[in-house]
């Protein structure tokens, strides 16, 4: 359950954060990733005739992070239009505008995906040393199809620029785009060359991937082993190498094979904790790898109070199957 933060209990009251204090409180509430209070403390500031740009901005940044992609877009798009050269306000709208790509009909994807790579390319150009904002442009350019300005070459020029500023964001952010091209050679090559790479998780997380695609499992789970060995300091490093440990276990389901790595990395992954996201479905896939080796206390202690409390349909279903 999501902690109750201080600011949310007094919203809870109908006492407002003082106007002189807002952004301050805002930015609290971002920081402790509370965005539904940051967005309850927000949304009677905002109205059809609101002209502050910041107000706009936040409350949009809020419905981004929420999952309302489309509220977002529109209340950033009214932002960039009173303060087009905020450089942090054409990225949230980019992302917007991302999100709502895929998730809208094939008519109207194409759109969104136009103007998301147009934001992007416009907050790179406000502010050419934030890497934030590099490398989302180049993760465009990498996985946008032709048609909404998808371009190899120029994902790969945007990785270079940011090796320059950032080496390891850089080189990961060309590894991805070799992978994503199905480049697979070069992407080899380019891992034996760099020494970086070669202490992360991320190229063995991407092989991984790759081969549990093809439905190769066993190779993609002794990939997932050797990623989630990577001992790294940073959050974008334990990410990787905790995802690696979920796809190890999915991996094991999916593939009939090595259910106690499948148990163990998966067991690891929800001692950790912090990857909220993925614990319902981490906690099936280790209930069918207990079901595997004929544990099935072990899986139905699982599996029970998870039906109970998940609101996740498809989750239900597959749950429902088993018990």
């Amino acid at each position: 359950m999501k902690r109750v933060t201080f600011t949310a209990l007094l919203l809870s009251f109908g006492l407002n954060a003082a106007p002189a204090d807002l952004q301050q409180q805002i930015s609290d509430l971002w920081q402790q990733q509370d965005f539904a209070a940051a967005k309850v403390l927000l949304a009677d500031k905002v109205n059809r005739k609101t002209k502050d740009a910041w107000l706009l901005a936040a409350l949009g940044r809020s419905e981004l992070e929420l999952g309302q992609a489309d509220a977002a877009e529109e209340l950033l798009a009214r932002a960039i239009h009173i303060e087009a050269d905020n450089a942090r306000y054409q990225f949230w709208f980019g992302r917007a505008s991302c999100d709502s790509a895929q998730q809208a009909s094939m008519f109207s994807a194409l759109g969104y995906a136009k103007r998301c790579r147009k934001a992007f390319e416009q907050a790179v150009s406000l502010a050419p040393a934030d890497t934030g904002y590099l490398k989302a442009l180049g993760k465009y350019y990498a996985q946008a199809p032709g048609i909404a300005g998808g371009d190899k070459e120029q994902a790969l020029a945007i990785a270079a620029r940011l090796e320059q500023q950032d080496p390891l964001q850089g080189q990961l952010l060309t590894l991805e785009i070799l992978f994503s091209a199905e480049d697979t050679t070069a992407a080899e090559q380019f891992i034996d060359s760099s020494e970086l790479l070669q202490r992360r998780p991320e190229p063995y997380f991407i092989r991984g991937i790759q081969l549990a695609q093809n439905r190769d499992y066993a190779a993609a789970i002794a990939e997932f082993l050797k990623a989630s060995k990577q001992e790294v300091a940073d959050d974008e490093g334990k990410r990787n190498r905790l995802l690696a440990l979920y796809q190890l276990g999915r991996a094991s389901v999916l593939g009939k094979t090595e259910p106690q790595q499948g148990i163990d990395a998966l067991n690891e992954f929800l001692a950790d904790g912090s990857m909220t996201d993925f614990n319902e479905w981490a906690q099936l896939r280790l209930s069918q790898l207990y079901l595997a080796q004929e544990q099935r206390s072990q899986a139905e202690a699982i599996l029970k109070p998870l039906l109970a409390t998940t609101q996740d349909d498809k989750l239900k279903s597959e749950i429902k199957k088993i018990l």
